[in-house]
């Protein structure tokens, strides 16, 4: 078997209708060695059937393709985590099944990898609207990842895993996983950690993951509060990484920011989730007027500018009439 240069992983559940196109660039890429693995979720749908018929297409690619399914269905933090445990490649990269990327986009970031030695390289999105798409290049060039958390509160970056490569041996070496259950924020909690050990993070220029914004049933696209306190769970796991380090004091800020982003998000049309807010985290409140805006969506800007001004509870009052009206 081949060595494999890099290892892509792909979660699996109910993309039936993504699946195939998502494969499709996958198989295409111009990089020989790219292992790619889908982790099957025991999705209740046809997309592995169609993972093996689009398969059948790329002969060349069967060596290094494998389907491996999860023994009961165990969240997007349990897919991630087996296959970072199950990859060979030097680097490891993450692709949604209902998303696709460029055809040459890993062989630049391998090459790029290789060319600056990096742990990391991250590369450009585009955002798939139903309007249209947007380019955001989050552009990082030769940092160190400490340097670059030390400041993430003032000048933060998209912290998904899809759009960044990384070295291998990070993981292996200092046992990052993703924490099984914890599925909202997963990717914070994973490179947050990948970050503090990384040497040197890259950036691959023309090359572009295309994050899919239409498909209503993303994880993202919307979330209760089930997955609120998942993701101050995240940062409750992050503070006490960080304050196992001998160099905590250098990521104070960053610490209190992932905090307040978490919690923030129990500010909506609930009295009893803001008083909530306000007993979380309570030092986090120190890092509100450093924050950096680009951390909130359009719309969180503006629930970010009401907590701010200690207008929480009008914030939570227009919801609720919102709400009310649109029922």
């Amino acid at each position: 078997m081949r060595e494999a240069k890099v290892t892509v992983i792909i979660p699996v559940y109910n993309v039936a209708g993504y699946i195939e196109k998502c494969a499709t660039s996958l198989f295409e890429q111009t990089l020989d060695g790219l292992e790619i693995l889908f982790i099957d979720d025991c999705s209740p749908d046809n997309s592995v059937e169609i993972i093996k018929k689009t398969l059948k297409k790329y002969p060349a690619r069967n060596t290094l393709t494998r389907i491996i399914r999860m023994p009961s269905n165990s969240g997007l933090s349990a897919v991630r985590r087996c296959g970072i445990i199950e990859a060979t490649g030097q680097y490891v990269i993450h692709c949604d099944g209902d998303d696709w990327v460029d055809p040459d986009l890993y062989e630049i970031m391998y090459n790029k990898a290789v060319k600056d030695n990096a742990d990391v390289v991250v590369c450009g999105f585009v955002y798939e609207n139903l309007k249209g798409n947007e380019i955001c290049k989050n552009e990082l060039h030769n940092i160190d990842g400490k340097s670059l958390l030390c400041s993430w509160y003032k000048s933060t970056c998209h912290m998904s895993t899809c759009n960044k490569l990384v070295r291998r041996s990070i993981y292996t070496k200092y046992d990052i996983l993703p924490w099984v259950g914890l599925n909202m924020w997963e990717d914070n909690g994973l490179l947050t950690r990948v970050f503090y050990y990384a040497k040197t993070i890259a950036y691959a220029n023309d090359c572009y993951y295309h994050y899919n914004r239409t498909n209503i049933n993303a994880m993202t696209s919307g979330y209760g509060i089930k997955q609120v306190e998942q993701m101050i769970s995240i940062a409750e796991h992050l503070t006490d990484f960080f304050e196992s380090k001998p160099d905590a004091k250098d990521f104070d800020k960053t610490v209190k920011a992932f905090q307040f982003l978490a919690k923030i998000n129990l500010v909506t049309d609930s009295f009893a989730n803001l008083r909530r807010y306000n007993n979380t985290f309570k030092d986090s409140e120190s890092i509100i007027h450093e924050l950096d805006l680009n951390a909130f969506s359009a719309k969180g800007r503006f629930r970010f500018r009401m907590v701010k001004y200690h207008l929480g509870w009008l914030f939570v009052l227009m919801f609720k009439m919102k709400k009310f009206l649109y029922k």
